[in-house]
């Protein structure tokens, strides 16, 4: 029999629909992919949810009854599974969506204070790395870090090298832990972050862990003082980037965003 034109148009609508569904799912579990690119398990397992989605479409499209029952129950209990075994992984993607934009808190400071603190900063970090002593301090951006900071000890001091250095000295109550800069006030000491999940060289320690684990929720600038080998790194975006000792300044004015206006007017020196 000869299929009319309401019925071709039928059967076109519905290729496109399941067409159009597919790429849906296909974007979805893209945009997924890309946020958890840095956890290699993750990565896996959405890629295992791809193949699965795939089977599915495939499924349908055929009419294969029995794959099809079959890969509805691997949907029905593996999602479940898969929830509970990557429950660290799906929080901390949530978290990063869900963070709450913070304002500048610094944009009424002069040039010169904003310069003064950025020497504070260096003089802290440069004599922490020539001593060797382990430090974490990370910079609030535009992501709210309150969180974090009520779970190390309120500071809410102004920045200055002595107390940071005196906070990082081995032995004293706040050393173990990070200092969270909040604008221009030492906001907490001894703070504490989740850890990231990827797979590290043994040469990372649970600072540096620490470090990358709130870069990966947070656009948070975090310097780490490598307590070993002395090594300054900047913790961005999941990642660990070193940084020598004669670049500090003008890294730390690229990266801290109440430097941007200074950065278009050219007043200050890197």
């Amino acid at each position: 029999m000869n299929m009319s034109i309401s019925q071709i148009v039928m059967v076109l609508i519905n290729i496109v629909r399941v067409l159009l569904d597919f790429v849906l799912v296909w974007f979805v579990l893209n945009r997924l992919m890309i946020a958890f690119s840095q956890n290699m398990r993750t990565l896996q397992l959405f890629k295992g949810v791809l193949m699965v989605f795939i089977v599915k479409l495939f499924t349908s499209i055929f009419g294969l009854a029995t794959l099809d029952t079959l890969v509805n129950i691997l949907l029905a209990s593996g999602i479940i599974i898969a929830i509970i075994i990557f429950q660290p992984e799906i929080r901390s993607l949530l978290e990063k969506i869900g963070q709450t934009r913070q304002e500048n808190k610094l944009s009424d400071l002069s040039e010169i204070q904003k310069q003064f603190i950025l020497d504070e900063l260096c003089t802290t970090i440069t004599n922490l790395a020539a001593s060797q002593t382990g430090a974490l301090i990370t910079f609030e951006r535009t992501n709210s870090l309150i969180d974090y900071i009520q779970t190390g000890t309120e500071v809410n001091a102004s920045i200055k090298s002595e107390l940071l250095e005196t906070i990082f000295y081995d032995g004293t109550p706040l050393h173990d832990g990070a200092v969270i800069i909040k604008g221009d006030k030492i906001a907490a000491a001894s703070a504490f972050f989740p850890s990231t999940q990827k797979e590290l060289s043994p040469i990372y320690g649970a600072r540096h862990r620490a470090a990358i684990g709130i870069s990966e929720i947070t656009d948070s600038l975090t310097v780490v003082v490598s307590e070993e080998t002395g090594t300054i790194s900047f913790a961005l975006n999941g990642e660990l980037i070193k940084i020598s000792r004669p670049e500090l300044k003008s890294k730390l004015m690229q990266e801290l965003v109440w430097f941007d206006d200074s950065k278009k007017d050219g007043d200050l020196d890197a």
